[in-house]
């Protein structure tokens, strides 16, 4: 239960302060990127974390060695 609370509170004023930073226009410091440039910019993110973690996971994975076959 103390996991959940402090991902809650953690992620939720994150999560809002970069949405705001993103979509705001320049005038009010952000970054104007819109509702859709934002949703944009997040996929992109998500899709460079989930590749850098399946390239480390298949580097910590250990391969089959060639002294193993007859």
């Amino acid at each position: 239960m103390l996991l959940f609370w402090l991902a809650f509170v953690l992620t939720r004023p994150f999560g809002a302060t970069f949405g705001d930073l993103l979509t705001k226009p320049t005038e009010k410091g952000g970054l104007n990127f819109g509702t859709v440039g934002s949703s944009a910019v997040l996929a992109i993110i998500l899709v460079a974390l989930i590749a850098f973690t399946m390239r480390k996971k298949s580097e910590l994975a250990p391969q089959p060695s060639a002294e193993a076959e007859p």
